[in-house]
């Protein structure tokens, strides 16, 4: 070996450091709980895109409603440990299975299969098409091939070729309204957008529950209360 390695004592005084830093946090999430005014930061953990396309536009009229709540969007993959505060609110697709956490149904994420009008036209697809093999294919990164939408292409579009890949589903927008090829976006955005056509509904692709999640002993505080019932009116069904 040529690292260090903890004696019994050290070991006894690290667990009882972690149990004293999780005391700690668990008092400063009590102590929060019991704030009554819709004041202060409240920071959401969620993805890039739904960050971009569920929130953002709603950010001016949350403003209005609570000009003394000031938002922070914290946009990962990553999952984020509510109990340490690293954030306050996660909205996320996967509903987590453990952890002390109050959790509410926030509407959908639904994907649809996509193409720019333009690219559309020239290689003849129109809504329904049941073959992909002919078709241009804008996907994700090999490592990050298992994101939503990846293995949804990898399975029925696996004699596509790929015309572009990103680890960003906003850049996989971007490049299918370019005309790159076909994509699985967010419905919420797509389905708005005049130049995009839909090739296949969610309903053919994906449509997954979208969970907001708050640290129970949090529940109480009034600007958590007020961002979480704010995303439940915001969140696309």
């Amino acid at each position: 070996h040529t690292g260090y390695l903890l004696t019994e004592t050290g070991e006894a005084i690290c667990l009882k450091a972690e149990a004293a830093e999780d005391a700690i946090l668990s008092m400063e999430r009590r102590a929060l709980g019991n704030d009554r005014r819709a004041t202060g930061k409240v920071c959401i953990t969620t993805t890039d895109d739904i960050a971009a396309m569920v929130l953002a536009p709603h950010l001016t009229r949350f403003a209005k409603l609570f000009p003394d709540i000031s938002l922070e969007v914290l946009a990962t993959n990553e999952v984020v440990n509510l109990a340490s505060r690293e954030a306050d609110i996660a909205l996320r697709t996967v509903r987590p299975s453990r952890g002390n956490l109050i959790i509410r149904q926030a509407g959908w994420w639904k994907l649809g299969l996509y193409a720019a009008k333009s690219y559309a036209y020239a290689h003849a697809l129109r809504p329904g098409l049941t073959d992909l093999s002919g078709v241009d294919v804008v996907t994700w990164t090999g490592e990050t091939a298992h994101y939503r939408g990846g293995p949804w292409l990898a399975e029925h579009a696996r004699n596509s070729r790929v015309a572009f890949a990103a680890n960003s589903r906003r850049i996989h927008y971007a490049a299918c309204a370019a005309g790159m090829g076909v994509a699985i976006l967010p419905c919420i955005a797509a389905d708005r957008d005049p130049d995009l056509i839909r090739l296949l509904p969610s309903e053919r692709v994906i449509a997954v529950k979208l969970w907001a999640l708050i640290h129970r002993d949090l529940a109480r505080t009034a600007r958590v209360r007020a961002v979480m019932d704010f995303i439940g009116k915001i969140a696309p069904t």
